[in-house]
């Protein structure tokens, strides 16, 4: 039996296009793993009405419109992880996923750590709501990365999935204006991922409207 993404390579002229949302930190994780994988993306962003996806959408098995979304021909997948997975198998080069248990776990950690610390203190500052409590987390997160990025060139190590997520909270921030001067490497580690990617970043998608529905973080 055929695995998900395990469809043959004569399929890799069709056109990918990617269904995003200004702003959107799953949009973004898109963009980042597409560049690192030099997979060229036709990006279109969402209409207002469409139902963001806040967190993996493997719910999302119905087919109707959601965001972000990847097509491939007559493939399509919703949620950042779904996206993010089939970009590393569809891309040029080894896989993004970690071989070695070890490695492979501080992956999946970090990985959560967007997802339960990041997210919240970033969608806090996108509203404008952001508590000290919030700078605390946030704080305790980036502090915490930058230790890491001292001796790693990326988050594990080896470039792992762990980069792009964690990476597009730190563009939303950058963008929002948090200041993140106090933690060097973590910039320097921005640089070294942007060297990875095959091109520029779409700068265009990061824009976000303040208080929207559509500037939640994913």
């Amino acid at each position: 039996m055929m695995g998900l993404f395990s469809w043959k390579k004569d399929k890799s002229s069709q056109e990918i296009t990617l269904l995003g949302v200004k702003g959107q930190i799953a949009t973004m994780k898109c963009l980042l793993m597409a560049g690192i994988k030099e997979i060229s993306l036709k990006t279109t962003l969402a209409t207002p009405e469409t139902k963001i996806d806040h967190i993996n959408s493997y719910q999302y098995i119905d087919g109707t419109q959601k965001v972000p979304t990847l097509t491939q021909g007559d493939f399509s997948v919703s949620g950042a992880r779904a996206i993010l997975t089939y970009l590393d198998v569809r891309g040029k080069g080894t896989s993004l996923i970690p071989k070695k248990a070890r490695t492979l776990g501080l992956q999946n950690y970090w990985v959560d750590v967007c997802y339960q610390a990041l997210a919240p203190a970033t969608e806090a500052m996108i509203h404008g709501n952001m508590t000290v409590e919030d700078k605390i987390a946030l704080e305790r997160v980036l502090s915490s990365l930058n230790k890491i990025l001292a001796d790693n060139q990326f988050i594990v190590g080896q470039l792992s999935f762990a980069d792009p997520h964690a990476a597009a909270y730190i563009y939303v921030l950058k963008c929002g204006g948090y200041d993140i001067s106090q933690h060097p490497n973590i910039e320097k580690w921005i640089t070294r991922l942007e060297e990875k990617m095959s091109g520029p970043l779409n700068i265009e998608y990061l824009p976000m409207q303040t208080g929207s529905s559509n500037s939640q973080v994913a």
